[in-house]
């Protein structure tokens, strides 16, 4: 789950890229952090999900 969710913000942010290593860079950078921050809501889902269901 987490490496298709990396995959697809990696991805759509590297496709979106501005021109220029400058745009890379930012582009990297905004896909790390939405990453992170998609990783730890699917981490608190899963593991609601998991303790209630389990």
């Amino acid at each position: 789950v987490f490496g298709v969710i990396i995959s697809i913000v990696g991805c759509y942010k590297g496709l979106h890229a501005r021109q220029g290593a400058e745009g890379v860079g930012l582009a990297t950078t905004a896909s790390v952090v939405l990453s992170i921050i998609l990783i730890f809501i699917t981490d608190y889902f899963m593991t609601v999900l998991l303790y209630v269901g389990g």
